[in-house]
């Protein structure tokens, strides 16, 4: 298998961390530390090239926030610097693995999505009269390291990189299992874990409807009996090379006709609508945003952006009558 070098030098050049800082700063809120780190930006860039090129580069601590939507999750914040090198380190591999990805892998890809996945999955649902769904039991927190890093050295062979590479996934004290949710690189690095699945599924096993979205996966076929089957092989791979388990309580099999409910949607044959459990919590974020707006605590700019987010979000399923509902409550 051939691998690629030169992909340190790359990560580590003043042009790309550079790039690397505006996207970073692009993504996240106007802090202090934010604004800090730019007033500077010039000798704190060339400062962590010169950590990176010497090894002496170390995260620092994550922030834990609790975020619930809809179930409780622990999200990671690194810190700026620190997302900075993310942005580089993606940056760089990227484009080595993008050729490795299946089509119908739409997770965090440039011109994927949720929405192309879930019109995809009406395509399919429309060819096949039975799917199977399920995910990944605590996905990111079962991610081992050195499964991952080993994945990724089959493609690249600059060690400098790899190293770099093992001290973001230890960052947080993790024992070599797990990664942290709200990272650039845990994003990316969930896809790359889940890429020979993707590939034993339609090469090995030649399934011809099959769809993922990080951790959720469905899977289209004209026989029951043959999804059956499938689920067997399936949660023995993903055990034998991943380390990984299916969800019980998330893995079923049903008739198209009944209907695909999938990324916070209900999918039938000849129409999608948003779930009723994302509705109402879309129109409660939306309501809290008209509430700031009102007393000041955002611009003007960010409000109509939301709205705007807000107004193609519930357009693009056609639900128009609860988009006038929400709307006309603001």
């Amino acid at each position: 298998m051939k691998r690629t070098g030169g992909l340190f030098e790359i990560v580590t050049s003043y042009d790309q961390l550079l790039k690397s800082y505006r996207k970073a700063r692009s993504g996240t809120r106007k802090t202090d530390a934010v604004c800090a780190y730019g007033f500077h930006l010039e000798n704190n860039l060339l400062e962590l090239r010169r950590e990176l090129l010497d090894g002496e580069y170390h995260p620092r601590p994550y922030r834990y926030f609790e975020l619930k939507d809809p179930k409780r999750r622990t999200i990671a914040v690194a810190d700026f610097k620190d997302r900075v090198v993310h942005h580089a380190v993606v940056g760089a591999l990227e484009p080595v693995f993008e050729r490795l990805f299946i089509h119908d892998s739409y997770a965090t890809r440039k011109g994927k999505g949720a929405h192309s996945a879930v019109f995809q999955a009406q395509r399919y649902l429309r060819r096949s009269p039975y799917f199977l769904k399920t995910d990944i039991e605590k996905y990111f927190d079962s991610i081992d390291h050195g499964i991952l890093l080993n994945l990724i050295e089959r493609k690249i062979k600059d060690k400098r990189l790899v190293e770099l590479i093992s001290r973001i996934l230890a960052n947080g004290g993790r024992s070599g299992v797990g990664l942290p949710i709200g990272n650039l690189t845990s994003q990316f690095f969930a896809n790359v874990y889940l890429n020979g699945f993707d590939q034993w599924i339609k090469e090995t096993k030649r399934e011809p409807y099959y769809i993922r979205y990080m951790d959720d996966f469905v899977i289209f076929s004209n026989e029951k009996t043959h999804l059956k089957s499938l689920l067997v092989d399936m949660k023995a791979w993903l055990d034998t090379n991943l380390n990984l388990r299916l969800k019980p309580g998330a893995t079923f099999m049903n008739i198209s006709d009944n209907g695909l409910s999938f990324l916070g949607t209900r999918i039938f044959p000849a129409l999608i609508r948003i779930h009723p459990e994302n509705a109402r919590r879309a129109s409660q974020k939306l309501l809290k945003t008209n509430i700031a707006w009102k007393n000041g605590d955002i611009t003007d700019e960010s409000y109509f952006q939301s709205l705007n987010s807000y107004d193609s979000y519930f357009s693009v399923y056609g639900t128009r009558e609860i988009k006038k509902i929400i709307f006309e409550n603001l």
